[in-house]
């Protein structure tokens, strides 16, 4: 193993074609890894020497990632989920991978996070501590074409509805959680108090929100607390007719004025 100081945080993998089982075939899969962990490129590459795949590649940073893949095609990326990886970092590489698919290497890992990850294009979902035949296995069924989610985490993400609102209804239940009418609203977006029941009413079915409180709590949780920022972001809808209670520190700063704000609706 070389450490690649061209690009400055990346490890290279180096093989020799005439030794033994590293040896070459036409048919073998070529492998690029990002991970922050030597150790788990080490293990990795003994795992994949008695199948018909070949780590190429591994980096430890976004820039060598960026670098190999203008360089090289590779059958498969796998990418380790650390804590710095984002979906913007995903999107980056999805966009630079030349049509090579993606694998997320994962510990155990938020259903939300998977869910963000298979919309952005992700094929396949692997769990660190599987066996090493689970290990290569996953990647050549990916390398083929298809996808590879486990059946645990394929439920959890049936079980997650996903919805996508607009810049306009994020704009409109914004408002709604500050407590405004729908006269004030209308007022606000230079909408008439009619077209805002209508909006308000496909909400309604949209999110799964019973009422306007419920909506209202949805989102506070969702669009107020920026973890969906981005006009158009996927957001997870309520569970029909639910309306569970958000603590208070997950409102804003001054909980009591949000609980006012919300008596106000």
């Amino acid at each position: 193993m070389l450490w690649d100081s061209s690009c400055g945080t990346s490890w290279e993998m180096d093989y020799d074609p005439s030794q033994g089982k590293t040896k070459r075939k036409d048919n073998m899969l070529d492998v690029l890894l990002y991970t922050t962990q030597p150790v788990l490129a080490l293990g990795l590459a003994a795992a994949l020497e008695e199948s018909n795949c070949r780590l190429a590649r591994v980096c430890s940073g976004m820039p060598g990632v960026r670098e190999a893949l203008a360089r090289t095609g590779f059958g498969v990326l796998l990418i380790e989920a650390t804590p710095e990886l984002s979906t913007e970092m995903l999107s980056d590489i999805k966009s630079a991978a030349q049509g090579a698919p993606i694998v997320i290497w994962v510990d155990p890992v938020s259903t939300e996070f998977v869910a963000q990850a298979l919309s952005l294009g992700v094929r396949g979902v692997l769990r660190k501590n599987l066996s090493a035949k689970l290990q290569v296995r996953c990647l050549e069924t990916v390398g083929a074409g298809e996808l590879w989610v486990e059946k645990e985490m394929v439920a959890s993400l049936l079980c997650t509805k996903r919805i996508v609102l607009g810049e306009r209804e994020r704009q409109l239940v914004t408002l709604l959680a500050q407590g405004l009418k729908n006269k004030e609203i209308g007022y606000r977006l230079g909408l008439s108090e009619g077209t805002v029941k209508v909006y308000l009413s496909r909400l309604f079915q949209k999110v799964g929100a019973s009422d306007r409180f419920a909506l209202a709590l949805y989102a506070i949780e969702n669009v107020l607390d920026n973890r969906c920022s981005a006009a158009g972001s996927e957001v997870p809808a309520l569970p029909i007719a639910s309306a569970t209670p958000i603590p208070g520190a997950l409102l804003m700063p001054d909980a009591g004025m949000a609980q006012h704000r919300l008596g106000a609706l």
